[in-house]
Formats: C-alpha cells, structure tokens, sequence
C-alpha cells in the first residue's frame, strides 16, 4: 500500500437497479484527475451472476449519475462528451444497442445540467440548470455581491418532454432562493421541492421552504412549511401519500443524530400558529438513519395501491443495517399518525458500505403472484482484506423467516413501534465486479474492532490497524482521528472509515509501515443514536479528545502500543482534534499531522463556509459581546508544545480556510519549545479545496505523512 497506487486508484459509486431487478449501473471514477479533466465510466452487471460486471462507457469523457428509464430499458445519463470538462448534457443509452456497439443519444437539451429526475410515468425529466435571464445580470467584473444575506439565484428547474423532446422553465418557483433538492409525486403530475437562500453551504444552516407545484404551466407553487435547516439528501413523495426525509433528531440542532420523519403530504410541516407539527419520527434513539431510497417499481405499485416503500441505511455503532419500511394510506386513521412496518434486508458483517453506493429495489412478478427485493452495495471488508466491489443480494419475501413477513393486510395497520421481521438471509450474495484487486494483493493489515470505558462509565468502540507481519507488541503507534464530528470509523473503505486508503486517510497506509494505527468512534460520532451525538454540543475539547486519549490509554494497558513513540493525525476535524491534543499535552505525543484543520473557533466562525457549525463545534462566536476564555482553541495553548507538527492545507479550502494553518504554523513558530520549533512545517497546495482533488498533490501528501513519522516518531 503505498502513496503511489493510492493516488492512482478509482472509486465505485452510484449504484443503480433496474425497475425489474435484472441489472445494476453503477459508476467508476479516479478518485483524483490527472493533467486533463475529471473523467468517469458507466459500468453494468447482471444482478444474479458472478462477476458479470462490464464497462458500457469508454472512460474518456466523465459519464455519470446514470437512472434507469422507468421500463428498464435503456439509461439516462449526464456527460461532457460535447465539451469535455466543461458543459454537461443528458444522454440515452438502449441496453439492446450496447450488443451492437451504438453510440448514446444526446437530448440536446441546449443548456448545461446540474442534476436529474426521472418522473416514474417516463413522460418527463426535471432538471436544474441555469435561467435562460441570467445574461441581464452579467457584467464585467466578477464581484461577488452580498445584500441582506442573499444572491440571486441563477439556477433554475426544467421539464423536459421526451415526447416533444422540449424543455421549459417551472415558472412559480422564486428566483431569488436557490433549487436544493426535488423529486416528483408518485403520479407524475407534480414536483416537490426546496428552497434555501443560497448555494454556499452556510445557508443549509437557515430556513429551508419546502413546496410542491403542478407541472401544468402558469401554476402556483403550495408551501408545504419550512425546516429549521437542510434535511440530509433529498426527501421521497411515497405511493402513500407520505413524504419522507432525514434530518437531525431534534431539527434545530447542527450537531445532533439523524433520523428519519415522515409526515402526510395533506399537513404543513407547521401549525398555523408557527409550531411544528407532530412528524413521525424514526430510529435516531440509539442508532441513526443516514441514508433513504424509494424502493417501489411500476409493478409494486400496481400490485399495491396506496402503499409506499423506503429503504433506510441504518448506522448502529461499528455496524450497518439496510431497512425496508413500509407506509400504507389508511384515510381512517389521524393523519399525524404513520402506517408503517419494518423489514430489515441487510447487515454488514465485519465489513462497510461504501459512502452512499447501495440502492434496494421492490418489485412484483404477477405470473408467480411473488414479490422479491434486490439490494445492491459497494461492500469492502478490512477484516477479510476484501476491496470495495459490487455485490448483489435477492430476497423473497415470502422465504424464510421467524414471522409471518408484512402482509397486505398488516401494512393497514398504524403501529407505535416497527414490527420487525427477520429474513434467513441465507439466499447467495453474488460478487458482480473485481475493481481494486491490487489492494487485495497488497500485504494484508489487520484490522480489529475493540470496546473499552471510560471514567464516566460509557462504552466506546474503536477500530485497530497493524500489518499482519508487524504483530511485535509494543508498536510506534498513530491515534488517527475521523473528521465530522458526525462520522464513524468502521471496518471497511473511504474517506475516514472504510478499507479504502485516500489522500487524507492513512490508517491502511501507515499500519503497512509498521504503525499501530487506533481510531476511535469518540462522542460526537455517528451511529450511537441522539445523546451520544448530542454529547459534540458540548464544545470541542469536553468529551471527544478524552474519549480519543482514552483509546492511546487503552491500548498501552493492553501492552500494544509504545508509550514512548506515539503520534496523533486527522483530517478536517481530525486535524482539529489533533491540534487541540496536542497544545493540549504539550509533549506526549512525539509528532503531529493536522490536515485542514481548525486552530481558532472565533476566526472560523467569521471566516468559514459553515458558520452555524462551526459555532457549535467551538461554542462561542464572536459577535454575541461576550467575554470569551481564552483556552478554547489550539492558538491560544501552542506555547510549550515539544511535538513535531507537519500541517497540511489546501489554499482553496472554504470549509477551513487556510488562515487557520498558517496562524497554527505561526504560533508554533513563536511559542512552541525547540523541538516543536525545529518540528513544525506547513504545507499548503495550490488550487486546493478541503478535499483534494489533484493526483499529484494526493501522492505528495502520503509520501510527507510517511517521511514525517519515520523522522519524529
């Protein structure tokens, strides 16, 4: 495993099955783009055989975000191929010309698009793209704007006619909000949508309005109520009249568990006097819903008028499950009341989903009077040493299980609690691709789940990397803490939990160097459910970097880790954790990566893409005329400090502006011993944003966190 090959790898995502199950689209990408533009390809596979994955693009235009026509008989997807990296328009691909090797059809939609809808009769495609009036606002400066909060919005949403093959303008819609999300009713003739008042990331942390609007031209759009702050991923309209989303578990929080509400679309997210109304509300107690997707096909609705069904992503410590939940019309029962039963479909086993790549799709076959659920996942597994791929699994409903499964009849019913129903599972998981095998040839790095106490008395979970032929106990070892706050460390593949090594991940790289690499799932993190999450409300600093020293005492009791050669990492919040410990204790760690992170919460608050955030991470902003202490960021403790810090940022970060490394650099420079002076180094890359995105910088990064342990620790 070494910076090299990490830089050169490619990604599995965007998994897609088709309305009858038959096939699954999925999408690989480099994870960094080379000299020439970002490019993708479109793969497709057969859901019940082996390894029948094969590419259908050629990789040298970036052809993404593909869906299934609601026939399953052709794809839509967006590409550059017109103007490579630059302009995007839409295409279709018939699955009987890939045989043939016919090139995809353009739709030549004139206008370049952001993002796409398939509305489920197959009749439109609602797109989002620039206005057509966005000309008379151009001038030749590039100033940017900023009056009572708000720019005006230049993106708008569009209909397509694949019948006409004509686009038009949603009128109704206001142009100064800007499109967040749609999707469209499960009848075809309306869209559901929201507003925020602006692209940048800190207006997800305002009023968000959510309407609905006829697609018949001249009509008006109808306020549905508005959400404290973004919901996470877009909402789903469901065959029961329900809609369908994920937000915090008290709404108002920005640190908090997610979990799912649901309410009907005939009630206001409020009551006339501005209060919210009662939502149903699922999971988030002790686990968290982080992900949903409309299961239902053409044939399952046919078969089951007025019902809906979802699946949720549930994160549950170290672990992931997949729910199917049911929702049935039952105009008899109070509105402010959800029919719903549960059905859980999958459960990882000592591996990870990859971020956001599985889909589960419900349909009906008439002929068998049977219905059958596919789920499809970008599964890894550090454990076993598996690299990310595309598996598939079929479930019958009708297989197998303790209880009787959700009937018809049973899904009339309103229940308080989910009734569960536990599928055998033992119907085989086919392997559909084989991307990344060099990762499963590379030496293999043990990886372990472990549980410790700490002082207070709660449980935490963490994860511990080593290479298999480095087992000598005590070992130099790596706290590498994950950013978020509100994410996990599990054992699987990206970013900062899975079995996939990445620019700012470097558990599997440093473990095969002969470190002892722990990351612990700290207070704050996601899938212990609303008070564990809750607990990052507190401020930085109050239970997270104790519970992440606690896990360097845990393993230095079981006799694992060096005393004497520790060192701590992280990205993005990581990397604030990190510069936090370490001004912290001044000398116990012998060297240091902070990785875009914070080291002044007043400065982030004013400077940052996030300033809601941000404040609830550090618990102060400095506008309220409050007097602040003065210990609640790394900047005010770097006096003293003994370890050896190498910081790493990248100059475009709007996330955490790259100010907060060269003040951490400045100030070690100044105030830290000799040691953590002649220790200190900044690194800043050019053109940069929190996540990099250059393949040259990526390897750069790896090769200096390997040469700064080697020297210091």
């Amino acid at each position: 495993i070494s910076p090299s090959n990490i830089a050169a790898t490619q990604k599995v995502r965007n998994v897609k099955i088709s309305p009858n199950t038959k096939h699954i689209i999925y999408q690989v990408v480099p994870f960094y783009k080379g000299p020439e533009h970002m490019t993708s390809e479109i793969w497709l596979a057969e859901t019940d055989v082996a390894e029948s994955a094969r590419r259908l693009s050629d990789g040298l235009c970036s052809d993404r975000a593909a869906e299934f026509y609601p026939d399953g008989n052709s794809i839509i997807f967006v590409s550059d191929r017109k103007q490579p990296g630059k302009a995007k328009d839409l295409y279709r691909l018939f699955l009987s010309d890939i045989e043939f090797g016919n090139n995809p059809q353009s739709l030549n939609l004139g206008r370049s698009v952001q993002g796409f809808e398939l509305s489920p009769d197959g009749q439109h495609i609602a797109y989002s793209s620039t206005r057509d009036s966005d000309a008379e606002f151009t001038t030749s400066c590039d100033a940017k704007v900023y009056r009572d909060g708000i720019q005006k919005s230049s993106l708008g949403l569009w209909i397509h006619s694949l019948e006409s093959g004509k686009s038009r303008l949603v009128d109704g819609i206001d142009s100064a909000f800007h499109i967040e999300s749609y999707t469209w009713s499960p009848d075809s003739s309306e869209l559901l949508y929201r507003l925020r008042r602006g692209k940048e990331s800190e207006y997800s942390e305002q009023a968000i309005v959510l309407q609905r609007i006829s697609i018949v031209p001249g009509s008006l759009p109808v306020t549905l109520g508005t959400y404290p702050r973004s919901p996470s991923g877009p909402n789903i309209w469901t065959g029961s009249g329900h809609i369908v989303g994920l937000q915090n578990y008290d709404p108002r929080n920005s640190l908090d568990a997610r979990a799912l509400f649901v309410h009907h679309t005939s009630m206001t997210l409020q009551s006339e006097i501005g209060q919210p109304n009662r939502l149903k509300r699922m999971y988030g107690d002790s686990e968290d819903a982080v992900r949903i997707v409309d299961m239902q096909t053409k044939s399952h609705a046919s078969r089951y008028d007025g019902s809906g069904v979802i699946a949720v992503e549930v994160c549950s410590d170290a672990d992931t499950h997949i729910d199917a939940v049911y929702f049935h019309r039952n105009d008899s029962a109070p509105k402010d009341k959800c029919p719903f039963a549960v059905l859980p479909l999958f459960r990882t086993q000592g591996e990870a989903i990859w971020f956001g790549a599985w889909d589960a799709k419900c349909t009906y076959d008439s002929a068998t009077d049977r219905t059958t659920i596919v789920v499809a996942a970008v599964v890894s597994s550090g454990v076993r040493n598996e690299p990310p791929n595309v598996w598939s699994i079929r479930i019958d409903e009708n297989m197998g299980v303790k209880d009787t499964p959700p009937s018809h009849a049973a899904r009339q019913a309103w229940f308080d609690v989910p009734n569960s129903y536990y599928p055998s599972l033992t119907s085989t998981r086919y392997k559909l691709s084989s991307h990344l095998d060099w990762l499963k040839h590379a030496a293999p790095v043990h990886t372990e789940i472990i549980h410790w106490i700490v002082e207070d008395g709660t449980k935490l979970s963490g994860l511990v990397r080593s290479s298999s032929s480095a087992m000598k106990y005590p070992l130099p070892t790596v706290l590498f803490i994950h950013g978020g706050p509100y994410r996990r460390d599990i054992p699987g593949t990206l970013f900062h939990f899975y079995y996939m090594p990445y620019f700012c991940n470097w558990r599997e790289l440093l473990a095969s160097a002969g470190y002892l690499v722990i990351s612990p799932n700290y207070r704050g993190s996601q899938g212990r459910g609303h008070t564990f999450a809750y607990a990052a409300n507190q401020g930085i600093g109050a239970c997270d970097w104790p519970d992440c020293e606690s896990m360097v005492d845990e393993v230095i009791r079981r006799g694992w880790a060096d005393p004497t050669r520790l060192a701590v990492a992280g990205w993005s919040h990581g990397g604030s954790l990190t510069a936090w410990g370490v001004t912290l204790t001044k000398n116990r760690f012998k060297a240091a990566i902070v990785g875009a992170g914070a080291s002044n919460w007043e400065s982030m608050v004013m400077e940052s893409g996030s300033p809601e955030l941000e404040k609830a991470i550090g618990q102060r902003d400095p506008w309220d005329g409050k007097a602040h202490r003065t210990n609640l960021s790394p900047i005010h403790r770097v006096d003293g400090v003994s370890t050896a810090v190498l910081i790493l940022h990248g100059d475009k970060d709007e996330r955490v502006p790259v100010g907060q490394a060269i003040g951490l650099y400045r100030g070690l420079q100044r105030k830290a011993d000799e040691r953590g002076k002649r220790g200190a180094e900044l690194v800043v890359y050019p053109r940069e944003p929190h996540g990099f995105l250059e393949r040259g910088h990526a390897e750069n990064v790896m090769e200096r966190v390997l040469r700064h342990f080697h020297k210091w620790l």
